[in-house]
């Protein structure tokens, strides 16, 4: 993926033309307490479509412990049901990690 995945930290964004990836841990939480940071997982969701006359149902999918596959499984359900792209939506831009791939731009959601 050369460009990179768009990327949003709102995690209420569903994009109507993408499987989404949802990246988030309990890091927040643990920072707060001044605990170590958790270990992120994935969610992957889509939205209804119809693709080659057939009607997709919407579908979440997880949670993944390894983030890699969530992004890999994204892409392939991305390919079968037809939509365009794979987007990330990341609980805290810190969770990502380079070897997932490259960040692409931040989707302008308005």
């Amino acid at each position: 993926m050369a460009a990179g995945y768009g990327w949003t930290d709102d995690e209420d964004h569903v994009a109507g033309d993408a499987v989404t990836v949802s990246i988030a841990s309990d890091t927040r939480i643990l920072r707060i307490a001044g605990l170590e940071f958790g270990t992120a997982s994935a969610w992957v969701y889509w939205p209804g479509t119809v693709y080659g006359g057939q009607h997709i149902e919407p579908r979440a999918e997880g949670p993944f412990d390894d983030v890699g596959v969530a992004l890999d499984y994204a892409a392939q359900m991305s390919a079968l049901y037809g939509f365009n792209r794979v987007v990330v939506a990341l609980q805290d831009a810190s969770l990502w990690r380079a070897d997932w791939g490259e960040l692409g731009p931040r989707l302008d959601l308005h």
